[in-house]
């Protein structure tokens, strides 16, 4: 592949950041927008140096169409993510997460840069996995805010169908539950990022419901692979799916975890009305069909989770982890 000027934005975010790093070592020239300034929390060898950081929003036009066009592919990650958010801020979530997405597609369709978005499976809503990228997608009520999240995406992913309709390059990526090192933390955080605390700590680790409900989780490593593979010309115009093939129930997370970190944390079950704001709806099981990234792209992923798992635990470790202040 011909050495790409890469724009990363939430490059300094979790999936950003690998993302960035992985771009380097295949070659391309990569720089970063993040509304967070500072550099990007990279544990990159020190001889690639730092990766450039534009401190900046998207919902910032002027600089999207300042920045743009100097590059050749902007992969668009940033986003006010998390179910709290979503809940308890929809409107500032759907105004500023579409208005960022506009101003990237605009500028970029000005001046001919490709774009790779970051999507959710959270489109899906709450139909019957498999879920392939053609799959008709079933919502609950409006006053279910935990939707917000999903419908925002939605029109996310169609303006970006327009803008390709009209001759952008474009893709689309759906994310489905990925993990790894540089995980946020917190109550709404992941699910993996809040076993491993709760059990490196000797903290109860603190199930959502019956534990029942399933989900296929994708290591970040295996993420950003295809991320990056989607810069190829073939997944122009495209949707595709980006995670694992093996669900797991949350219950059976939990007892991995605790396994692998040697924890003597007890694993207690929460009701979801004692976690999060009336309006929330749980998604009984969500898994993607892999067929079109593995036709298209030859992506599937390889880091299994046990895998992954010990690898994450690893890195929580070394930043401190189970260390109490």
């Amino acid at each position: 592949m011909n050495r790409k000027r890469c724009l990363v934005t939430g490059g300094a975010g979790f999936i950003g950041s690998h993302l960035a790093e992985h771009l380097l070592e295949l070659g391309h020239e990569v720089v970063v927008v993040d509304s967070f300034y500072g550099e990007v929390p990279c544990d990159r060898p020190k001889e690639q140096g730092p990766i450039p950081l534009i401190g900046g929003s998207t919902t910032d036009k002027q600089l999207m169409d300042a920045i743009i066009p100097e590059f050749d592919v902007v992969f668009h990650l940033a986003a006010i993510l998390g179910v709290k958010t979503t809940m308890t801020r929809p409107v500032e979530m759907i105004e500023s997460n579409v208005e960022g997405t506009r101003n990237v597609l605009r500028a970029a369709y000005r001046s001919g840069c490709k774009v790779v978005f970051a999507s959710s499976s959270e489109v899906y809503g709450k139909g019957a996995p498999p879920f392939a990228e053609e799959n008709d997608r079933v919502y609950g009520a409006t006053a279910k805010l935990r939707w917000s999240y999903a419908v925002a995406k939605t029109l996310e992913e169609t303006l970006c169908l327009g803008y390709g309709a009209k001759g952008l390059p474009v893709t689309i990526l759906r994310y489905f539950n990925i993990y790894g090192p540089r995980a946020k933390e917190g109550p709404y955080a992941g699910v993996i990022p809040r076993f491993i605390r709760a059990s490196l700590e000797g903290d109860d680790m603190p199930v959502y419901g019956d534990g029942t409900q399933t989900r296929c989780f994708t290591y970040v490593g295996d993420a950003v692979r295809a991320t990056a593979s989607a810069m190829d010309p073939k997944a122009d115009q495209e949707i595709l799916n980006v995670g694992s093939a093996h669900p797991i129930s949350i219950g059976a997370l939990a007892v991995m975890v605790k396994r692998l970190t040697g924890s003597p944390s007890q694993i207690v079950h929460v009701p979801f009305e004692q976690v999060y704001p009336s309006g929330f709806e749980e998604i009984p099981n969500r898994f993607p069909d892999m067929r079109k990234a593995k036709r298209l792209l030859g992506f599937s992923a390889r880091i299994g989770l046990e895998e992954g798992l010990a690898q994450t635990i690893d890195w929580y470790r070394a930043q401190g982890g189970g260390k109490r202040s």
